[in-house]
């Protein structure tokens, strides 16, 4: 099964899910925002069609478990994270993801309270990305090789609020243009950096232009090239 997710219609859960939705929609993307107590994914996909993926953010336990069941009984990949939920409930929800996304804080915490080692946790999940801070993000899993993506070049760093869904935001529209994981995982950094640089976590907007100029400054002109496809259509 291809890691990558061409032109898959995305939905977004949880108590991140209208920010993450912001910053989709910021590139161009415009996912299914689920940020109510409707729990029915077949209803969903009745009215807005097939769901390619599910990303399901933290939120009230029970949601975050029948959404993940939902995924697993109907085949529907899906993308987790489990936010506060710890030991058997976390490793519940998780297993089977396609994608496990965290920060590096809430991954120790998934470990320790899990008693998994990562290898244990990549049994259970496809892929995880996790987000380093400073550091950058790591991608990891069992049948790819282990990916390192450098924190993208910022400038006065004003506001954290946000910046954990912005790379989301980068990440599922990475994926949804048909990115690979690297380059979805710069996308997501580069959103990064733009929350940082602004007050408050819908306080960003992207100009496209920029953003690949920004890119190219970042991570190099293939980076550039290939999301001024999808951010700089001809």
């Amino acid at each position: 099964m291809p890691l990558v997710v061409q032109g898959m219609k995305t939905a977004v859960t949880g108590a991140t899910a209208e920010t993450v939705g912001h910053g989709m929609n910021r590139l161009g993307q415009a996912p299914v925002v689920i940020d109510g107590e409707e729990l029915d994914l077949i209803e969903v996909m009745e009215r807005g069609g097939t769901l390619g993926l599910v990303h399901i953010g933290p939120g009230e336990a029970k949601a975050m478990h029948a959404y993940a069941d939902q995924c697993r009984d109907l085949g529907l990949e899906f993308s987790a994270d489990p936010g506060e939920l710890a030991g058997d409930e976390a490793v519940d929800f998780l297993t089977g993801a396609k994608f496990l996304v965290t920060s590096q804080d809430r991954y120790e915490l998934l470990q320790a309270t899990t008693g998994l080692s990562d290898d244990e946790i990549l049994e259970r999940v496809r892929v995880r990305v996790t987000t380093l801070d400073q550091d950058g993000v790591e991608i990891a899993g069992h049948d790819i090789e282990r990916i390192r993506v450098p924190f993208p070049r910022a400038r006065e760093i004003i506001d954290p609020a946000g910046a954990g869904d912005a790379f989301t935001a980068g990440l599922l529209a990475g994926l949804g243009w048909g990115m690979g994981l690297r380059r979805s995982a710069e996308v997501g950094s580069q959103m990064t950096a733009l929350a940082l640089e602004t007050v408050g976590p819908q306080g960003y907007a992207v100009n496209p232009v920029e953003f690949v100029h920004r890119l190219e400054q970042s991570y190099g002109p293939a980076a550039a090239a290939e999301a001024s496809a999808y951010l700089l259509p001809e």
